[in-house]
């Protein structure tokens, strides 16, 4: 249930960003998490649960995730270029990687810092693995064959079958939104362990896509063909749709039939990446005094509401992440605008102050915080005693955008 994504809860991704969340107490917070689909039986997309996989099989395997990876896959495989970003020291070989940003900046894109993907990283089994083509040519052979670098069997037949067998029917996806009724379709209907199941050209297809911020991957196999095709970039991909075009192309030419398209009819099909900044409005309707303070969350941690004397607005801070904070037209509604390592990033629209009956400030509901949480977004309590901190930031002007 664990990695065929049917455990219900909604995906908390987020929580990554804490610097009190680790693997081994991830699951403290689970009792205080609403399901909003049937354990066991819906398909529920979660990457926190991958984060619980990794720690289950550090508490099995009596080591770190990255060491059990390294020697029952990595050196298995003779992936010896492959490593993880949680644990590799220096950077400095690391591609980077590039997310959608303002029209201002050089062909409107930015860099991701490699610090933010270190930490994005902390639930290993999503978002950890640095790889390259050749090191993930000998990964998808093992997937076509159930072999390892000697031809040895890798794993049991069963444990391999299971792997890529069907262990929840899928219907509505973004591949068969995007690709179901093109002229080739491409479709999902199917899910195994970490593996969509599918069909191109009437050939059964297993697809696995990797989206993290700065950096795109996607791999196709088709099982009865012994073909697989890997690829990554470092920059954005909104709903695969590169991807999925370019694997397109790239299996016709794997499978030896004309190709269905050309660079020119797959850049017909892309839209450039849009970025949503804010404008700087501050004009709460309420001394700002009130909203200042700390709010708790028992899934999501702590949240602070401080405020920046030198630009005389407020600010959030959640864990290594900081946002600057700007009004709505409503009342006590705010939307937030990231700063330091995640700037362009991750902005965020919705922030709802709630109150009591004397109208004070008592909790924050961030809707944009949970995608998946439907309408039990989390709702971060103010603490009595909580006092936001009066932060001394560094003078910075603030312009429209």
């Amino acid at each position: 249930d664990i990695l065929a994504h049917r455990m219900g809860v909604p995906d908390h991704t987020n929580l990554r960003l804490d610097q009190n969340l680790t693997r081994a107490n991830l699951q403290q917070r689970f009792a205080a998490m609403t399901p909003v689909k049937t354990f066991g039986k819906s398909f529920l997309y979660s990457n926190m649960m991958y984060g619980f996989a990794s720690y289950l099989s550090e508490r099995l395997g009596n080591e770190p995730w990255e060491n059990l990876v390294t020697s029952e896959i990595f050196d298995r495989l003779g992936m010896t270029s492959s490593t993880f970003i949680t644990t590799l020291a220096d950077l400095s070989g690391a591609a980077q990687g590039y997310d959608k940003g303002p029209k201002s900046k050089p062909k409107a894109v930015v860099p991701v810092p490699l610090e933010l993907s270190k930490k994005w990283g902390i639930w290993a089994g999503s978002g950890a693995i640095m790889s390259n083509a050749v090191d993930m040519a000998k990964y998808m052979n093992f997937h076509l064959s159930n072999t390892d670098k000697n031809g040895n069997a890798f794993m049991t037949l069963a444990n391999f079958n299971a792997l890529h067998q069907q262990h929840r029917k899928l219907s509505s996806t973004t591949v068969n939104t995007h690709f179901g009724n093109e002229e080739v379709p491409t479709t999902e209907n199917g899910y195994g362990l970490g593996w969509k199941r599918g069909l191109y050209r009437n050939n059964d297809i297993l697809l696995h896509a990797g989206s993290t911020y700065g950096y795109r991957s996607f791999i196709t196999l088709f099982p009865s063909q012994n073909i697989g095709v890997f690829t990554s970039m470092n920059g954005e991909d909104d709903d695969y749709i590169l991807r999925v075009l370019l694997h397109n192309f790239l299996s016709d030419v794997a499978l030896g039939v004309t190709p269905w398209l050309d660079a020119s009819s797959i850049c017909d099909r892309l839209t450039a990446p849009k970025y949503t900044g804010y404008s700087n409005t501050n004009n709460p309707q309420r001394p700002i005094t009130e909203y200042i303070g700390l709010y708790v969350n028992p899934i999501c941690g702590n949240l602070n509401v401080e405020f920046d004397p030198n630009n005389e607005h407020l600010v959030l801070r959640y864990g290594v992440a900081t946002w600057d904070f700007w009004t709505k037209s409503g009342k006590d509604q705010f939307k937030a605008e990231g700063t330091g390592m995640i700037k362009y990033l991750k902005n965020m629209h919705s922030f709802n102050f709630l109150t009591n009956e004397n109208d004070g400030i008592v909790s924050v509901r961030v809707d944009s915080f949970c995608s998946t949480c439907g309408n039990d977004p989390p709702i971060f309590h103010k603490k009595k005693n909580g006092k936001g901190k009066i932060q001394r930031y560094r003078a910075k002007k603030t312009k429209k955008k």
